[in-house]
């Protein structure tokens, strides 16, 4: 006589961990700097953008 075997029962998925966004670029990945030029490092009317070095672009923590 073969037993038969019961069907695993599946288990719940769990949800998705909540994905927090960074602190320094508040999850757009680039940061705002403004231009310094000269050797006193005076700034002038430019800014420019770079990746966050907190997250490195991803956007979150």
């Amino acid at each position: 006589m073969t037993t038969e075997k019961k069907p695993q029962a599946r288990r719940p998925a769990k949800p998705a961990p909540a994905v927090q966004k960074c602190d320094t670029c508040a999850g757009s990945g680039e940061t705002v700097t403004t231009v310094r030029v000269g050797r006193k490092r005076r700034e002038i009317g430019a800014t420019q953008t770079g990746l966050c070095p907190a997250c490195l672009g991803t956007g979150t923590a």
